[in-house]
């Protein structure tokens, strides 16, 4: 995270966040499909086909397995899978959180926080995970599917803040208007803890492997998650870094030239050229029509990766 956050205890947060879970009234939960899966999950005994004809009786998830797992995205020469293939190519962990994105995605509450922007929550998340994708294709060090989906997730806290306390989220996201580093300090001073902390404990609730999960926990300060320099969640936490400062650019109506250099510079952890960044964002930013369009998004406004503040 930042200085305060490794000040802070890890329990202590987490024991916070637990508190906070327990008293909220709404909190965004799996439903249908989803839900089933998480169900079936809990029992080694489950069948590959059982899990397929939860899927199948879902049309917008069926869709966004399939793309998921896509022969294009894997590096394989097949043109089509069929569904089950699809299933077993994902892994249970990656279709469960697919089923999960997609469930919440899909259900549009009335939160009652007037500044949390709903289709743009979801719009950023969906072209994180386009990032990350992109960033395990170029490197070739890291999973694809498990890429993809830290990047859809990592930010979920935001919805549970917004759905669970609304007015209190509603003046934090009403008193910020700066940058991710400050929101995340404005979320600490009202309740405890930030998005992103309160996002991996929740990943933790529904079933997503830990090891994921304490990724997002760590991803704005990987050098405070105690990962080994040449780990593979290590490089996963830098690269939900600049996933997350990529979109944060490219869904901007006009990029600041500090957000611009901000990602250039975590680019540059991960070994980017300035060219290699904007290749990444390009590619990325041309799937996520393709994306929105699965979950029923508005087209969103996007800009392409300004070149003048490189360096």
């Amino acid at each position: 995270m930042n200085e305060s956050t490794n000040l802070r205890d890890r329990d202590e947060v987490v024991g916070s966040i637990r508190d906070f879970l327990l008293a909220a009234e709404s909190l965004p939960s799996p439903r249908g499909a989803a839900l089933q899966l998480l169900e079936l999950s809990r029992d080694p005994e489950t069948s590959i086909d059982a899990i397929v004809r939860v899927i199948r009786s879902d049309p917008a998830l069926s869709g966004f397995v399939m793309r998921a797992a896509s022969a294009a995205r894997f590096g394989r020469t097949e043109r089509a899978l069929d569904l089950q293939r699809a299933v077993i190519r994902l892994g249970m962990n990656i279709v469960r959180a697919h089923a999960l994105a997609l469930s919440l995605a899909s259900y549009r509450p009335n939160t009652g926080c007037r500044r949390f922007d709903y289709f743009a929550f979801w719009t950023d998340a969906l072209l994180n995970a386009a990032v990350m994708e992109a960033l395990a294709a170029h490197r070739g060090d890291l999973p694809k599917a498990e890429a993809f989906t830290l990047g859809l997730l990592s930010n979920i806290g935001k919805l549970a803040f917004a759905t669970a306390r609304p007015d209190d989220y509603d003046r934090v996201l009403a008193s910020n208007t700066t940058p991710h580093a400050e929101l995340d300090r404005a979320e600490r001073e009202v309740f405890g803890f930030d998005h992103r902390e309160l996002s991996a404990v929740l990943l933790a609730d529904w079933g997503i492997p830990t090891a994921l999960a304490d990724v997002v926990y760590w991803q704005c300060d990987p050098e405070g998650g105690g990962f080994a320099p040449d780990s593979r969640a290590y490089r996963l936490a830098c690269g939900l870094q600049f996933a997350s400062r990529l979109a944060q650019t490219c869904l901007a109506a006009q990029p600041d030239p500090d957000s611009v250099a901000a990602v250039y510079l975590r680019g540059a952890v991960l070994d980017l050229s300035p060219d290699e960044s904007r290749a990444l964002a390009t590619e990325a930013l041309g799937e996520l029509p393709a994306w929105t369009a699965l979950v029923g998004l508005p087209k969103a406004a996007i800009t392409t990766l300004p070149a003048d503040w490189a360096s």
